[in-house]
């Protein structure tokens, strides 16, 4: 990466300055594997991560076979990780031999996580049993492979976290199995749950850290009209936090309405620097080693 300061403009009134090959950002759910990319907008995206301050990221997946993308793009890419799943959205059309694909999928070295999976109950309005299902049997797998959750939950608090506590994704159990986070009151058990793009309320995702989980933000704290992810990223403290784009989908601003980028990470996290009232750096490097430490990425 090459060294220097760029200045690029401005964000929320402050300067928007990169300093080049200094900041290590990591973007916890993209979509690197996004099917309806052709191969060589894939590796044109990849050739500009590459040249940003992006140092990992975790490729998302929604079925079978874009896990299978997301392995061989963690394997074409040293900075990039694989999270192998079936979306809830996929629920009505999946097979035991899937599950099956999944968990074979899983023990692949570079997978770190089962997901992203989980309940959808705002597209999925009809297939609120298989969803359920789909959701019981994937955390199952990451019980029993002892990894790493990425949870989506869409208009389904409440049900999202009953099965996760029913399935023993916050039990006593599955919190020795990952090293304890350090805190500012101490070490804390740690059930590496990661609650995707969270929508919920503050209070929320309180219960939710209080259970181990660890709260992903990403374009809607730097939207104009999202209060609650931005009392999130204020409430919560940094070291429960990651960074996400979730791209292509939910730009931050100043981009919003255009395809996102894993790149864009750095608006989410310059945005939560001025949310917390902490120095971009810091907020960086916590993230970056929030990130590593939750999908046990060795730096």
């Amino acid at each position: 990466m090459p060294i220097g300061i760029i200045i690029e403009g401005l964000i929320f009134g402050d300067p928007f300055v990169k300093f080049k090959g200094n900041i290590m950002l990591f973007d916890a759910h993209t979509h690197l594997n996004y099917e309806k990319y052709t191969e060589d907008e894939r590796k044109q995206l990849a050739e500009e991560i590459e040249t940003s301050d992006l140092a990992y990221i975790i490729d998302a997946s929604d079925s079978v076979e874009s896990s299978k993308q997301a392995l061989k793009n963690a394997e074409d890419y040293s900075w990039c990780y694989a999270a192998v799943g079936i979306h809830p959205c996929q629920a009505s059309y999946y097979s035991d031999a899937d599950i099956s694909e999944i968990r074979r999928l899983a023990s692949h070295p570079k997978a770190v996580a089962i997901g992203e999976i989980g309940l959808d109950f705002y597209y999925g309005k009809d297939n609120k049993e298989e969803q359920k299902d789909l959701f019981r049997r994937q955390i199952r797998i990451a019980n029993e492979l002892k990894m790493p959750i990425a949870v989506h939950s869409r208009d389904a608090h409440k049900l999202t976290m009953d099965i996760l506590q029913e399935e023993g994704a916050f039990s006593e159990e599955r919190k020795t199995w990952f090293a304890k986070r350090k805190s500012a009151i101490g070490e804390i058990s740690d059930a590496r749950v990661q609650m995707h793009c969270f929508s919920g309320s503050a209070s929320l995702a309180e219960e939710y850290i209080n259970l181990g989980a660890t709260i992903s933000l990403g374009g809607p704290i730097t939207f104009k009209n999202g209060k609650k992810a931005i009392e999130v990223a204020r409430t919560i403290p940094i070291e429960f936090l990651l960074s996400e784009t979730d791209a292509p989908y939910m730009a931050p601003e100043p981009l919003r309405g255009r395809p996102n980028k894993p790149q864009y990470i750095e608006y989410i996290v310059r945005r939560m620097a001025i949310i917390k009232g902490m120095e971009y750096t810091d907020v960086a490097r916590t993230l970056t080693e929030n990130g590593c430490r939750f999908f046990n990425i060795n730096k």
